[in-house]
């Protein structure tokens, strides 16, 4: 996509966020705006063709499974890091970027089961998970690349310099919104609890609404859409982890994060699809009995932390 249909794209999604509340005037508006630019049209049929990808609800999804997609592969895409965003706005021409020679990144990180906070000169909130690493920018609050770990991100929205994340290659910019990124070695997890947010702004221009989620990895060419409660994204930060049909390894990763729970899941057990909620501010082995109870496994001491097996017949859980 070219600078122009990427304007365009972006004013169309203005104007769908306007339009919900709008009045006379703002149709009216809307119009004038269709008319003005055949390319304005053209953006925003593709962005209802976005919207209705993901319109199922979330009790429909095992008849009506998550949308899959091809995505775009690019030089840029090995990089990671500071370097990634940096190239990625010499490749597109970015002025709001800065360059090598202004750039002043700084690196935040929390360790596992420690949650923080960063506020930006610019009012965006990042609130890191644990086991996070996050590179910021003294020189341009607008942007930020997720190394590792998880992180929201409330950010205050300027339609004319919009914020954007980076991460392995990835990039995903603003609109207006509340979002939720999640980074796992090859791994991408993103989900919107407010606004909307476009994934690829200069290539897929997948547009990412409230509720929407996204999961893809740096070694497939394909990206998975669905649809969760908005409501539990980023519950995390309440101490509440929603899981839906979610792997158990994945489970026990998020744990760790989090909470700060040392466990290890058994080869048999590692992609049992988990679906439950469970509360962090509990006491460890309170959260590791409750997972094990819904997993319908059992936890046993290993060292510091626990290792979840198969239940066998006979075999108490400890």
């Amino acid at each position: 996509m070219d600078s122009t249909g990427t304007l365009a794209m972006e004013q169309a999604v203005d104007w769908h966020l306007r339009l919900a509340d709008g009045g006379a005037d703002v149709w009216r508006s809307f119009a004038l705006w269709l008319e003005a630019d055949p390319a304005h049209a053209d953006a925003y049929d593709r962005l209802t063709i976005e919207e209705e990808a993901l319109a199922s609800p979330m009790i429909e999804l095992p008849v009506a499974p998550p949308v899959v997609r091809p995505v775009w592969r690019g030089k840029a895409w090995k990089m990671s890091g500071w370097a990634t965003g940096m190239a990625a706005a010499a490749a597109i021409g970015m002025a709001v970027l800065p360059t090598a020679q202004t750039a002043r990144p700084y690196v935040v990180e929390t360790a596992p089961g420690v949650q923080r906070t960063v506020t930006l000169a610019d009012g965006t909130k990042v609130m890191l998970n644990g086991a996070t690493r996050v590179v910021l920018d003294h020189a341009d609050p607008r942007i930020a690349t997720l190394e590792s770990g998880e992180a929201v991100f409330d950010v205050h929205h300027d339609a004319e310099h919009p914020f954007e994340v980076v991460s392995g290659g990835v990039r995903l910019r603003d609109i207006g919104t509340v979002f939720n990124v999640r980074r796992a070695g090859p791994a991408l997890d993103v989900a919107v609890a407010e606004g909307a947010v476009m994934f690829q702004p200069d290539h897929e221009a997948v547009l990412l609404k409230r509720g929407a989620t996204l999961s893809m990895r740096d070694d497939d060419d394909s990206i998975m859409l669905d649809k969760i409660d908005a409501e539990g994204i980023g519950g995390w930060r309440d101490n509440r982890l929603e899981f839906h049909a979610v792997p158990l390894r994945r489970v026990a990763e998020d744990l760790r994060r989090t909470a700060g729970i040392d466990l290890a899941v058994a080869p048999k057990l590692a992609d049992t699809a988990f679906t439950g909620s469970l509360r962090t501010d509990r006491p460890d082995d309170e959260v590791v009995a409750t997972l094990t109870a819904l997993a319908g496994a059992r936890a046993t001491r290993s060292g510091r932390g626990w290792t979840i097996a198969p239940r066998s017949a006979g075999v108490p859980q400890s």
